[in-house]
Protein backbone atom coordinates (compact mmCIF):
# COMPACT_ATOMS: atom_id res chain seq x y z
CA UNK A 1 0.00 0.00 0.00
CA UNK A 2 1.45 3.44 -0.91
CA UNK A 3 2.26 5.99 2.04
CA UNK A 4 0.68 9.24 2.88
CA UNK A 5 2.39 11.84 3.83
CA UNK A 6 0.18 14.96 5.44
CA UNK A 7 0.96 18.66 4.91
CA UNK A 8 0.87 19.10 8.58
CA UNK A 9 3.75 16.59 8.89
CA UNK A 10 6.06 19.61 7.39
CA UNK A 11 4.67 21.90 10.40
CA UNK A 12 7.29 22.50 13.28
CA UNK A 13 6.53 20.76 16.58
CA UNK A 14 6.37 24.35 18.73
CA UNK A 15 4.53 26.95 16.82
CA UNK A 16 4.85 29.48 19.99
CA UNK A 17 4.66 32.67 17.48
CA UNK A 18 0.98 31.84 16.62
CA UNK A 19 -0.24 32.38 19.57
CA UNK A 20 1.25 36.20 19.87
CA UNK A 21 -0.16 37.17 16.41
CA UNK A 22 -3.38 35.51 16.91
CA UNK A 23 -3.68 37.77 20.07
CA UNK A 24 -2.99 41.07 17.98
CA UNK A 25 -5.37 40.26 15.59
CA UNK A 26 -8.57 39.24 18.03
CA UNK A 27 -6.90 42.19 20.17
CA UNK A 28 -7.78 44.63 17.12
CA UNK A 29 -11.46 44.77 18.88
CA UNK A 30 -11.80 46.49 21.69
CA UNK A 31 -14.14 44.17 23.27
CA UNK A 32 -12.14 41.29 23.00
CA UNK A 33 -8.80 43.28 24.30
CA UNK A 34 -9.96 44.14 27.58
CA UNK A 35 -10.99 40.89 28.63
CA UNK A 36 -8.91 38.72 30.58
CA UNK A 37 -8.56 35.20 28.38
CA UNK A 38 -6.07 32.07 29.05
CA UNK A 39 -4.26 32.87 25.72
CA UNK A 40 -1.90 30.00 25.55
CA UNK A 41 -4.71 27.90 25.86
CA UNK A 42 -6.33 29.72 22.92
CA UNK A 43 -2.63 29.36 21.06
CA UNK A 44 -2.86 25.94 21.85
CA UNK A 45 -6.47 25.26 20.40
CA UNK A 46 -5.32 27.62 17.09
CA UNK A 47 -2.06 25.29 16.48
CA UNK A 48 -4.22 22.23 17.22
CA UNK A 49 -6.93 24.14 14.71
CA UNK A 50 -4.42 24.88 11.73
CA UNK A 51 -2.81 21.07 11.97
CA UNK A 52 -5.95 19.92 11.42
CA UNK A 53 -6.85 22.09 8.50
CA UNK A 54 -3.39 20.69 7.29
CA UNK A 55 -4.40 16.92 7.49
CA UNK A 56 -4.28 16.11 4.02
CA UNK A 57 -2.42 14.64 1.53
CA UNK A 58 1.05 15.95 0.32
CA UNK A 59 1.67 14.29 -2.89
CA UNK A 60 -1.63 15.36 -4.12
CA UNK A 61 -1.06 18.64 -3.51
CA UNK A 62 2.30 18.14 -5.48
CA UNK A 63 0.12 16.64 -8.57
CA UNK A 64 -1.92 19.57 -8.37
CA UNK A 65 1.49 21.16 -9.79
CA UNK A 66 2.28 18.29 -12.32
CA UNK A 67 -0.74 18.48 -13.66
CA UNK A 68 -0.35 21.87 -14.87
CA UNK A 69 2.95 21.18 -16.24
CA UNK A 70 2.91 21.94 -20.34
CA UNK A 71 4.07 18.21 -20.78
CA UNK A 72 0.71 16.80 -19.19
CA UNK A 73 -1.88 19.29 -21.28
CA UNK A 74 -2.47 16.90 -23.86
CA UNK A 75 -3.05 14.28 -21.80
CA UNK A 76 -6.72 16.03 -20.85
CA UNK A 77 -7.42 15.10 -24.77
CA UNK A 78 -8.96 12.27 -25.41
CA UNK A 79 -8.29 13.20 -29.33
CA UNK A 80 -5.13 12.58 -28.09
CA UNK A 81 -5.06 9.83 -25.35
CA UNK A 82 -8.18 7.63 -26.18
CA UNK A 83 -10.17 6.71 -22.75
CA UNK A 84 -8.63 3.44 -21.25
CA UNK A 85 -5.10 3.93 -21.95
CA UNK A 86 -3.18 4.69 -19.16
CA UNK A 87 0.17 6.38 -19.84
CA UNK A 88 3.66 6.86 -18.01
CA UNK A 89 5.35 9.82 -18.32
CA UNK A 90 8.87 10.33 -16.59
CA UNK A 91 9.71 13.80 -15.35
CA UNK A 92 13.30 14.62 -14.80
CA UNK A 93 14.66 15.94 -11.86
CA UNK A 94 12.87 19.46 -10.28
CA UNK A 95 11.59 21.42 -7.36
CA UNK A 96 8.33 22.01 -7.20
CA UNK A 97 6.61 25.51 -4.94
CA UNK A 98 2.93 25.54 -3.94
CA UNK A 99 0.84 28.25 -1.28
CA UNK A 100 -1.77 27.27 0.79
CA UNK A 101 -3.98 30.01 2.98
CA UNK A 102 -5.52 27.82 5.56
CA UNK A 103 -8.41 29.62 7.35
CA UNK A 104 -9.30 29.50 11.05
CA UNK A 105 -11.68 31.43 12.70
CA UNK A 106 -12.15 31.76 16.67
CA UNK A 107 -15.08 32.75 18.11
CA UNK A 108 -14.89 34.66 21.74
CA UNK A 109 -17.98 34.03 23.76
CA UNK A 110 -20.97 36.16 21.75
CA UNK A 111 -18.56 38.59 19.97
CA UNK A 112 -18.12 38.01 15.89
CA UNK A 113 -16.00 35.41 14.90
CA UNK A 114 -12.53 36.47 13.39
CA UNK A 115 -11.26 34.50 10.80
CA UNK A 116 -6.98 34.39 10.68
CA UNK A 117 -5.77 33.64 7.37
CA UNK A 118 -2.31 31.80 6.99
CA UNK A 119 -0.06 31.31 4.24
CA UNK A 120 1.73 27.65 3.89
CA UNK A 121 4.55 27.83 1.58
CA UNK A 122 5.74 24.36 0.90
CA UNK A 123 8.87 23.37 -0.92
CA UNK A 124 9.38 19.97 -2.83
CA UNK A 125 12.81 18.70 -4.31
CA UNK A 126 12.64 15.63 -6.65
CA UNK A 127 15.14 13.84 -7.97
CA UNK A 128 12.49 12.29 -10.75
CA UNK A 129 9.02 10.97 -10.82
CA UNK A 130 7.11 8.64 -12.69
CA UNK A 131 3.57 9.60 -13.06
CA UNK A 132 0.78 7.22 -14.24
CA UNK A 133 -1.99 8.70 -16.12
CA UNK A 134 -5.16 7.54 -16.71
CA UNK A 135 -8.41 9.38 -18.20
CA UNK A 136 -7.01 13.27 -18.27
CA UNK A 137 -6.05 12.52 -14.71
CA UNK A 138 -2.88 11.76 -12.81
CA UNK A 139 -3.42 8.66 -10.74
CA UNK A 140 -0.30 8.14 -9.18
CA UNK A 141 3.15 7.51 -9.46
CA UNK A 142 6.82 6.79 -8.32
CA UNK A 143 9.30 9.40 -7.17
CA UNK A 144 13.02 8.81 -6.81
CA UNK A 145 15.24 10.74 -4.23
CA UNK A 146 12.43 13.33 -2.81
CA UNK A 147 12.14 15.84 0.04
CA UNK A 148 9.89 18.21 1.13
CA UNK A 149 10.05 21.36 3.65
CA UNK A 150 7.29 24.47 4.24
CA UNK A 151 6.93 27.72 6.25
CA UNK A 152 4.28 28.85 8.26
CA UNK A 153 3.85 32.46 7.74
CA UNK A 154 0.48 34.86 9.18
CA UNK A 155 0.19 38.36 7.31
CA UNK A 156 3.56 38.03 5.81
CA UNK A 157 5.82 36.88 8.55
CA UNK A 158 7.21 34.02 9.61
CA UNK A 159 5.99 32.14 12.41
CA UNK A 160 8.97 29.80 13.16
CA UNK A 161 12.86 30.32 12.04
CA UNK A 162 13.45 28.44 8.82
CA UNK A 163 15.91 26.27 11.17
CA UNK A 164 12.83 24.97 12.54
CA UNK A 165 11.51 23.63 9.38
CA UNK A 166 11.10 20.12 9.15
CA UNK A 167 12.73 18.35 5.92
CA UNK A 168 10.74 15.40 5.56
CA UNK A 169 11.30 12.41 3.07
CA UNK A 170 8.64 11.83 0.53
CA UNK A 171 7.39 8.18 0.07
CA UNK A 172 8.45 6.59 -3.07
CA UNK A 173 5.27 5.08 -4.08
CA UNK A 174 1.76 6.95 -4.25
CA UNK A 175 -1.73 6.41 -5.57
CA UNK A 176 -4.96 8.55 -5.51
CA UNK A 177 -8.39 7.89 -5.15
CA UNK A 178 -9.73 7.45 -8.12
CA UNK A 179 -10.54 9.09 -11.04
CA UNK A 180 -7.13 10.71 -9.77
CA UNK A 181 -5.87 14.46 -9.91
CA UNK A 182 -7.67 16.41 -13.16
CA UNK A 183 -5.04 17.50 -15.68
CA UNK A 184 -6.26 21.15 -17.22
CA UNK A 185 -5.83 21.73 -20.71
CA UNK A 186 -3.63 24.31 -20.60
CA UNK A 187 0.07 23.92 -18.27
CA UNK A 188 2.41 25.98 -15.94
CA UNK A 189 5.99 24.72 -15.59
CA UNK A 190 7.47 22.79 -18.11
CA UNK A 191 10.01 19.99 -16.77
CA UNK A 192 11.43 17.66 -19.63
CA UNK A 193 9.68 14.79 -19.85
CA UNK A 194 9.03 11.49 -21.88
CA UNK A 195 6.21 9.59 -21.88
CA UNK A 196 4.87 6.03 -22.83
CA UNK A 197 1.55 4.33 -23.42
CA UNK A 198 -0.04 1.30 -22.65
CA UNK A 199 -3.84 -0.04 -22.14
CA UNK A 200 -4.97 0.11 -18.73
Amino acid sequence: MAEIMKLSALLPDRLDQIGDRARQKLCENQEIGCLKLAWDFIARELAGALKSALDCDALKIFATGWAQAEILSEFADPDKHPPGTRSILEIGEHQLTRELHPVIGVTIGSLPCVELKFTLAVTAHFSGVQLSVLDGHVTGGKTGTAWASAQLSYEGTPLHEASESKKVPIPGTFAFEAPGVPIPRLGGFAPEAKATSAPA
